[in-house]
């Protein structure tokens, strides 16, 4: 895991609101969604100028392997996860 100075946060259905947010307290975020990246391109974009450093993780939350798969390219980009979103709902 990071240093406590890097603090990520993996957001669902983050790309505005609270991302925004965490971007502007310098948290590097993985955004999950279900639509594809393409589609929410705009949104990524402007997070990104704020954000250290932002991914996008595609899949829904509700779907056991999506989650794993979610948490393992996190874990891969980022050695880990502060935060999450999504409740409880992620360690199912």
């Amino acid at each position: 895991m990071s240093d406590g100075k890097e603090r990520v946060a993996l957001i669902t259905g983050g790309s505005r609101g609270i991302g925004l947010r965490l971007a502007a307290e310098n948290w590097r975020l993985a955004i999950n969604g279900r639509r594809v990246e393409s589609d929410v391109a705009e949104p990524l974009a402007e997070l990104r100028q704020s954000a250290p450093a932002v991914m996008y993780c595609q899949g829904d939350v509700a779907a056991a392997a999506d989650r794993a798969a979610m948490l393992a390219a996190i874990r891969q980009q980022f050695g880990g996860l502060h935060h999450q979103r999504a409740g409880d709902v992620l360690r199912r």
